[in-house]
This record gives structure tokens, C-alpha cells and sequence, in this order.
């Protein structure tokens, strides 16, 4: 046994060495550095700048006439309009849209139809007397006259009636609000629909009182989305006090109505506003709005490295998917304007081949991400 010891040692003390290499905990890999964010960049600069108002508006058609009730009863419609009036229908001036019917009117002029009736068959079983023989000329001529009253009275019964009917007081397009169905009760002033006269159209918009200063008559205007242009106008007339909405009203006067939707509809009116020189603007795109206000990312050098540094900005006008800097922006500044959602202060950032704002190692977002910033320097 004594013998076998050193043996047994022997064995067991390259095992214990492994175990103990295995247990020792390697050495960290270095940190790798943050990968830098691709990003499109602008060099700012002054330019002129055609700023763009865009408010909401409405067709206003040259001449309006409304088709109102004159008195209460049931509203009756021709065969045309056997639904009730169209939106939209072309009427002419003079042409019966409606007639209002109430129980003692009906009632009158069905009496006075029924007294004709009777009038003219008396006349006629007279007047065969007469021819007879049998009868003396005074009696027919009685008879005679009582048809003449009962005719009198049907035509001031109908007259009536003819006063209830509404005619279109101008030819034009209607414009129904809420289509009131046949046969139903009618207030007195109750309007049935309102007829838009052909001729010049204008739009009338509404703009915030804040833009009164920028708005004035003479101003080009140019109707609907972009892309989806409608017509084309002019500023007329802008309202010189603010409404209790807050809001100033502008009035359009229409030069080509080419696409432009009918009377009473709206449309989206785009008013050129002045001309701004030297004006520094950056695409919508770069603006990042937070509760703090809007702000920008502009590129800056740091450690051979692009970062993005956020800058707090105030902006003015709009147009062309542009949007004017007014202050936080200096000419020359490298602005972020494709992937600036997606950044935070400090991140780095490498800037797309072929962006206006890049030059040299700023151009390669390969060798601005490169370790050591070697790529980054040699570009400068």
C-alpha cells in the first residue's frame, strides 16, 4: 500500500492543474465603439425663399338664391324631384321645385272643381231645352252665369294654390343641406335648398389671425394638394378685423376653375405669399418637434468623429416642403435632413455618399465609421 501512494499523487495533481486553468475567468474583449448612424446632411445656406400659406376654403358661386317656405303644410315635389330635391340638379329659373299643400287649400279647390262640374251639366241639359223649345232664354242665361261664378271661383281657388308653388327664382345648381322628404310638415321660412347662379366663382377661407400681416389682396393662389392642383386665383379682398373664431376671413376671386369642386364644397387654397431673400431654410424632414419646442441635428467634429449636436431652433415660414430658420441656424451649418428621428446628442454619425453636405471622409459612411477616425482625418 505504502508504495502505491506516491503513484496515486502522481496522477491526481495534472488533473487538479486543469481544473484550476479552467476555472480562471478569461480576459474581457475590448469595448467596440458605437456603430455611427447613416445620415443624409445639407450644407445651410441663404437662398430665396417663396413661402406658402395653405388654408382651408369654400366655392362660393357668383349669385345665391334660397328656396324658402311661405307657409306651413306638407311639401309635395314634381316627378323630377319625386325624392325630394338633388344636390347638384341644374334647374331653370321659373321651373316649379316644390309645392306645399295644407288640408283648407286642397279642400277649396276640390269644392270649386266639383261646382264646375255641376254648373256645366246643367248649362247643357238647359241649353237642349232651349233648342227644344221648351225653355225660355232667361233661364238658360241664369244658368249660364251661375257656371260663369263657379269658374271664376275654381280659377281664384287654383291661383291660390299657384302662390304655394315655389319656383326656382334663377337658373343655377341647388345645393341641399338636409333632403326633406316628400309629404312631410313644413314650418313657415323653412329652407328647402339654395340655387347656385352660373357665373364668376370665388373661395372663401379662413386663415389664423396670427397670419394677417402676411396676407394681402393681390397675392397668386393655387387650389388643392400638391400634385393634385385645381384652378388657380387671386387674393381679392382680407378682412381687416379678426372673427370671434380667432380667424380672418380671405376671399379669392377664381381665375381658372379648371378641377375646382362645385358651389358649397371645400378645397385646399395655397397662397403664394411674399418672396423672402436670404432666407436659410432645411427641408420639413429635419425639423424634431418635442414639448420643448423644434430643434435640428447639425454634424459636428469630435475625436476625428462626426456626432450629431441637437440645436433648439425657431422656425417661420412654409412652402415647398421647406421650412424657414429663423434663429438657432447659421449659414454653412451641416443639418441632418434624412434620419434625424432616429438620433440622440452625441451619437455619431457617418454621412451618406452623395449628400450635399459631403466632403472628403464625411462623404464615406464606411470610413467615417472606421476605428481611430484615420478615414475621418484624411478627408479633411
Amino acid at each position: 500500500m505504502k508504495t502505491q501512494a506516491p503513484k496515486i499523487r502522481l496522477v491526481l495533481l495534472p488533473a487538479v492543474l486543469l481544473m484550476l486553468g479552467a476555472c480562471a475567468q478569461a480576459p474581457a474583449p475590448p469595448p467596440e465603439e458605437a456603430p455611427a448612424a447613416p445620415v443624409r446632411l445639407e450644407v445651410a445656406k441663404r437662398e430665396t425663399f417663396q413661402p406658402e400659406l395653405m388654408v382651408l376654403g369654400t366655392v362660393q358661386p357668383g349669385g345665391m338664391a334660397e328656396v324658402t317656405v311661405p307657409t306651413a303644410g306638407r311639401v309635395l315635389y314634381p316627378d323630377r324631384f319625386a325624392a325630394g330635391l338633388i344636390a347638384g340638379a341644374d334647374v331653370r329659373a321659373g321651373e316649379v321645385l316644390a309645392r306645399i299643400s295644407f288640408g283648407d287649400a286642397d279642400a277649396d279647390l276640390a269644392e270649386a272643381r266639383l261646382r264646375v262640374k255641376g254648373a256645366e251639366s246643367e248649362v247643357a241639359r238647359h241649353q237642349r231645352a232651349f233648342d227644344a223649345g221648351v225653355e225660355a232664354a232667361v233661364i238658360l242665361a241664369s244658368f249660364k252665369a251661375d257656371l260663369e261664378i263657379a269658374r271664376s271661383r275654381l280659377a281664384a281657388s287654383e291661383n291660390r294654390l299657384g302662390r304655394l308653388s315655389l319656383r326656382a327664382p334663377l337658373s343655377g345648381r341647388l345645393i341641399v343641406d338636409s333632403r326633406i322628404a316628400p309629404q312631410s310638415e313644413v314650418a313657415v321660412g323653412m329652407v328647402l335648398g339654395r340655387i347656385a347662379a352660373a357665373g364668376a366663382l370665388s373661395v372663401e377661407g379662413r386663415a389664423a389671425a396670427a397670419d394677417r400681416d402676411r396676407l394681402h389682396a393681390g397675392l397668386a393662389v393655387r387650389f388643392g394638394s400638391e400634385g393634385h392642383e385645381a384652378g388657380a386665383g387671386t387674393v381679392r379682398e382680407v378682412a381687416p378685423v379678426v372673427d370671434a373664431g380667432g380667424t380672418i376671413k380671405l376671399i379669392v376671386a377664381v381665375g381658372d376653375p379648371a378641377g375646382l369642386p362645385g358651389p358649397g364644397e371645400g378645397v385646399e387654397v395655397r397662397v403664394a405669399l411674399d418672396r423672402h431673400e436670404q432666407a436659410l431654410t432645411v427641408p420639413e424632414e429635419a425639423l424634431v418637434v418635442a414639448e420643448s419646442g423644434s430643434a435640428l441635428f447639425v454634424a459636428q467634429r469630435s475625436q476625428g468623429h462626426l456626432i450629431a449636436h441637437r440645436e433648439a431652433v425657431e422656425t417661420g415660414a412654409r412652402g415647398g416642403g421647406r421650412v424657414e430658420i429663423l434663429r438657432g441656424l447659421s449659414p454653412g451649418d451641416k443639418v441632418v435632413v434624412g434620419g434625424a428621428a432616429l438620433l440622440a446628442e452625441g451619437d455619431p454619425i457617418a454621412a451618406i455618399e452623395g449628400g450635399e453636405g459631403s466632403e472628403g471622409g464625411e462623404s464615406s459612411a464606411a470610413g467615417a465609421a472606421t476605428p481611430g477616425g484615420e478615414a475621418g482625418e484624411a478627408g479633411k
